[in-house]
């Protein structure tokens, strides 16, 4: 009998691969950074700490926005997408915050660590690792354009770059000054804030109802421009609801052209464009006649 085959590109395997992984380095890091005797590996650990639990409230928001619309929910239940990124974001935030004081508190007190080669090694298997992540998962979420996906690629990413400042930060301390070891650490709560920021940033066009890049939006009128039956198409509108798009544009057809066939244009169009971009939820086109 045949085993059921892995899909990779499936969100869900995409998350627990996530969760597997980081759950490792986060012990792996913690155990580094005691037995090398350094405080940037610690921090960092924390910091992957952080990037477990956006990882698995990213695999119940998946979940939940799967649930179909209802009568409370009449465009389903995707925007909780993006309230759960706003809570990685948050987490992000608070972690950068707390690390860069951590720092902060070690060099004016003058407690410094002496790390080891122990140290340094678990940070450069942790930026091999977590950029893998961050490229795998970023690859899925734009496969299926969603925003708790990103967030959760991002925070990947946020812990690589929090690896790389303490590899650098260790290599220093190793063979020059301990405090570059705490100063690492002030540069991964930058990073690590920045990040935070970038989510918010990124998500709260989604609940501002932002249009996408004009480009997108070019794609998107070329295509109605091509159907010979069209005389002028305009009040195009597209919002997002988690990682789908509804859209509603109004169309123009000849003004004699029968009530059947206009709505048979209409539904084409429907048609076309949800093929051409699977993300489209839902596309409403207003049918008016067109005054010669």
């Amino acid at each position: 009998m045949m085993s059921k085959k892995i899909d990779f590109k499936n969100r869900y395997t995409c998350t627990i691969i996530g969760l597997i992984v980081n759950g490792l380095l986060v012990l792996f890091k913690f155990l580094a950074g005691i037995l090398g005797h350094s405080q940037a590996m610690i921090a960092d650990s924390i910091h992957s700490l952080s990037d477990e639990f956006a990882t698995i409230v990213t695999f119940i928001a998946l979940k939940v926005s799967d649930k179909p619309a209802d009568k409370d929910h009449p465009y389903g239940h995707g925007n909780i997408e993006v309230i759960i990124s706003w809570f990685v974001a948050i987490s992000l935030l608070l972690t950068g915050i707390y690390l860069g004081y951590s720092a902060i508190h070690s060099i004016t007190h003058k407690h410094y660590l002496h790390p080891n080669y122990l140290a340094l090694w678990g940070a450069i298997i942790s930026i091999v690792l977590n950029e893998f992540l961050y490229r795998y998962t970023i690859y899925v979420a734009k496969l299926i354009n969603s925003p708790v996906l990103k967030a959760n690629a991002y925070d990947h990413r946020s812990d690589a770059f929090s690896s790389i400042g303490a590899a650098l930060g260790i290599t220093g301390a190793i063979y020059a000054f301990p405090v570059l070891d705490s100063i690492a650490g002030i540069i991964i709560s930058i990073f690590i804030i920045r990040m935070g920021l970038e989510i918010i940033k990124d998500t709260s066009k989604i609940v501002m109802n932002t249009m996408p890049p004009e480009s997108f939006v070019r794609e998107i009128k070329n295509l109605i421009s091509k159907v010979p039956e069209i005389e002028h198409s305009y009040k195009l509108r597209i919002h997002s609801v988690g990682r789908k798009q509804f859209m509603d544009v109004s169309i123009k057809v000849d003004k004699d052209m029968s009530v059947f066939n206009g709505h048979q244009i209409a539904t084409n169009l429907k048609t076309e464009i949800i093929k051409k971009f699977p993300y489209f939820k839902d596309v409403i086109v207003h049918v008016e006649p067109h005054k010669n």
